[in-house]
């Protein structure tokens, strides 16, 4: 797994991030273009509805969970559209934009999880649609992250490739893969697609068969194994999957 840091630098970045809000109308990418090599799967440059979708319009939703209903996860996003990542411009005079939410995992809990899924394509007939992505081989993305525990909150990210109503026969623990997140700064993390593996206590599903036909990405913050207390921030940009 190898980690590259982006060019972005964040020197301060609650001085110089600020949030942006939109009406209904698609925006003009600016930032990572589709070429053939790779597909932009998200870049949270498109508003459809007052939220953000993925990049070819896919629906976005955040959403929580815990093992024990009375401390459930928290979490808190676009203002009027809690369940949807806030978008924010990361330096004042950069028309780019990422997405944003916080989060607050609580004990006791064996585990808790807060998490962006993001819908690669738009939903069809109420259900998330199915597309092929098995050509590519890596996944890449930019974080950044503060929070309590200090630096960064959680230390790990854990994304998991799924595919719900294909007939797999399960509703979690498809192939998924964690990585430590840097403390400083907004980084890229480059994922070999080959490293992604199912947790033991769930059913084996085919990873190739999950590949061709993938309805969502998701990110997640998370803790498992008897969870302490932590709260943070997280802002997500640029999922792309390369060959």
């Amino acid at each position: 797994m190898k980690i590259v840091t982006s060019i972005l630098v964040f020197l301060a970045l609650s001085l110089s991030m600020t949030t942006f809000s939109e009406g209904t109308q698609p925006l003009t990418r600016a930032s990572a273009a589709q070429v053939e090599e790779q597909l932009v799967y998200a870049d949270f440059e498109t508003v459809m509805n007052n939220r953000p979708v993925s990049s070819r319009g896919g629906y976005i939703q955040i959403q929580g969970g815990s093992e024990n209903p009375g401390n459930p996860a928290k979490f808190t996003g676009m203002p009027g559209a809690n369940d949807a990542p806030e978008l924010v411009r990361l330096k004042a005079d950069d028309p780019n934009k990422a997405a944003m939410f916080s989060y607050v995992l609580t004990s006791p809990n064996n585990y808790a999880n807060v998490t962006l899924d993001i819908h690669g394509l738009p939903d069809k007939d109420g259900k998330p649609a199915p597309e092929d992505v098995s050509a590519y081989k890596h996944v890449t993305l930019q974080i950044y992250a503060k929070g309590v525990p200090p630096p960064t909150g959680v230390q790990y990210i854990r994304i998991e490739f799924t595919s719900h109503g294909q007939g797999f026969g399960i509703k979690y623990g498809f192939p998924q893969a964690t990585f430590k997140i840097s403390p400083t700064g907004f980084n890229t993390y480059k994922i070999p697609l080959k490293s992604l593996a199912q947790p033991s206590y769930v059913d084996r599903v085919d990873m190739k068969e999950v590949l061709k036909k993938l309805t969502s990405i998701q990110i997640s913050v998370y803790c498992d194994n008897k969870c302490t207390p932590s709260n943070g921030t997280v802002v997500i940009d640029n999922v792309i999957l390369t060959k």
